[in-house]
């Protein structure tokens, strides 16, 4: 609340400064009212998930990266087990974003993956800056960031 309380000048700084303060490597930046904080994605898979409701069976899978979506016993946008970044290459490795069959899409820079009729599946290559939206209404956001 006192993160999106302030101007879009001063939330840009408070993020540039974290930014600085970090080692080299690739991180998510929580940009979201459920998704704040700063992830680290150097690990091969990270999966993007929330908690189950009271009333939801548990999943047997496991989540790194948990959005804070369930305030109330109705899911909202975001799936139990959404979606993953997984690295592949052996010395540059290239960041793929794939939808984990989610009820409500996941979406790069705006555009839901799989939405283009010659996308044979739900990924798409991940660039430094690119946005990274759990569900259509974008609340739920993360910037992917890659620092040399």
């Amino acid at each position: 609340t006192l993160f999106f309380g302030q101007s879009e000048r001063e939330r840009i700084l408070r993020i540039a400064t974290v930014l600085e303060s970090l080692a080299p490597g690739t991180y998510l930046i929580g940009t979201g009212p459920c998704t704040q904080g700063v992830y680290s994605a150097m690990a091969d898979e990270v999966v993007f998930g929330r908690l189950a409701t009271p009333v939801e069976e548990p999943l047997d899978k496991p989540v790194d990266v948990f959005c804070h979506d369930v305030p109330s016993l109705m899911p909202r946008e975001v799936s139990r087990c959404h979606a993953m970044i997984y690295r592949i290459g052996d010395t540059c490795k290239t960041s793929i974003l794939k939808d984990l069959g989610s009820t409500c899409g996941t979406f790069l820079n705006g555009v839901k993956l799989g939405s283009n009729e010659k996308d044979e599946e739900e990924s798409a290559t991940l660039a430094s800056g690119d946005v990274i939206s759990l569900g259509p209404s974008h609340v739920n956001s993360y910037l992917f960031v890659v620092l040399p």
